[in-house]
């Protein structure tokens, strides 16, 4: 999908709401309701992120886990539903915002980000045409918001055991806003404490907090399945309570909350109570995704594109940085906003690029599809360290001779369409 700036941009809603009652869970969409079954538990999906290897193939976790919650929202009438806006969306060169609408902490650890279409070979939240995002229903007052012609961004460090990248962020960040002085101006507090960094947010305003450290994972469990986190920041008092931090950042006017850091992912969701869109990481996380997700997200929203594409550009950019790693979906995007976020007027004088550029013509649809169905099958084979006329044999010869086939068919395939 190409775009010239956010006002190209037309999304169409489609939400799935999770809802209990007393131990049954549904899903209601468009005033219809089901019966949702939660496939896995958390610690499986936790394993799952934290022993994923490149050197696995056909029984990839991250892809089963995917399909196997797509299988189980997407069956019946709720998924003949998705295909047809699917459709709409492509025929009239639409995206899809796929808002997944919860406050039950009991499925707060479903890796959403995750959801695999069997029939498409490919993971929604790195889609070209559908950006996944969060939201929560409760303590957030949705206002009107319109984008501002300039953002003042608020750049926080705290490296308190001295073996982070933080610095190098920063200077990521720094260098984004020089090469923009028109759209953005930065502060930096660097070596933050708690209570220099709450004088910070109670005596300033500004657009968006940038926060480049570590979160923490708190002993102590919550009893519905809720994981209790917290920044850490400098000093002997340094975990700082994410619903303080909420609380500040509403008072000093915040709109995007981007926590560069693991385990920090119940702090957006926490943080999504009281400002319009919040960014964090779930489970351990590489310095090289922090970096590579700073770099895609600060370009695209200094050029006005809306949060929701800028988060999915951010996803492929980590993807295709760290192939067959997975760090890409453990980036959460809390975003309440039910029309989306723009936090700076686009320009009108430059065209910009979203995403991947999806099939300007019908007749080239059919081969686009391949072609991104083959991508899939050379990067998993890639992460053995093979390739398709030389795989690594001492892995699994059978699975991975079978995708070398796999991937000569699609080849041979498309260039005789092409």
């Amino acid at each position: 999908m190409i775009l010239r700036d956010s006002s190209n941009v037309e999304f169409e809603e489609f939400l799935i709401a999770l809802t209990a009652v007393g131990d049954t869970t549904f899903l209601e969409s468009d005033g219809e309701r089901y019966e949702f079954k939660i496939p896995f538990s958390r610690d499986e999906i936790e394993e799952a992120l934290s022993e994923y290897s490149p050197k696995r193939l056909s029984t990839d976790p991250l892809s089963s886990f995917g399909s196997i919650l797509f299988n189980a929202v997407f069956s019946g009438q709720l998924g003949r539903e998705l295909w047809t806006r699917m459709a709409e969306v492509e025929r009239n060169n639409r995206g899809l915002r796929l808002r997944i609408h919860s406050n039950l902490e009991r499925a707060q650890h479903l890796p959403w980000e995750l959801l695999y279409d069997p029939s498409r070979s490919d993971f929604m939240s790195l889609s070209g045409r559908l950006a996944l995002v969060r939201s929560r229903p409760e303590g957030f007052k949705e206002t009107p918001l319109t984008p501002l012609p300039r953002l003042r961004v608020l750049v926080v460090e705290a490296d308190p055991s001295g073996n982070l990248s933080g610095g190098e962020d920063l200077e990521l960040v720094n260098r984004l806003v020089q090469a923009h002085p028109d759209r953005a101006e930065i502060d930096y507090l660097t070596g933050a404490t708690p209570q220099v960094l709450r004088e910070r947010l109670r005596s300033q305003k500004y657009d968006i907090f940038h926060f480049a450290g570590v979160g923490e994972v708190l002993p102590t469990r919550r009893p519905r399945g809720g994981v209790p986190q917290a920044l850490r920041l400098v000093g002997a008092d340094g975990l700082f309570d994410r619903s303080e931090l909420g609380s500040l950042l509403q008072h000093a006017n915040v709109r995007l909350a981007v926590l560069n850091a693991p385990h920090s992912d119940w702090i957006a969701r926490s943080l999504a109570r009281y400002i319009p869109a919040a960014l964090g990481f779930r489970e351990s996380i590489l310095e090289r995704t922090c970096l590579s997700v700073s770099t895609s997200l600060y370009r695209l929203l200094f050029e006005g594109l809306t949060l929701e594409l800028a988060v999915t550009a951010s996803r492929q950019a980590v993807d295709r940085a760290l192939p067959g790693t997975g760090e890409w979906c453990k980036l959460i995007a809390y975003l309440q906003q039910s029309d989306g976020l723009v936090l700076i007027e686009p320009r009108r004088d430059e065209q910009d690029t979203w995403a991947e550029p999806s099939p300007p013509q019908q007749a080239n649809r059919e081969v686009y599809k391949l072609r991104k169905q083959l991508e899939i099958y050379q990067r998993n084979l890639a992460t053995l360290g093979g390739s398709s006329s030389t795989p690594d044999w001492d892995l699994d010869p059978e699975q991975t001779r079978a995708l070398a086939e796999k991937i000569d068919k699609l080849q041979e395939k498309i260039r005789y369409l092409a």
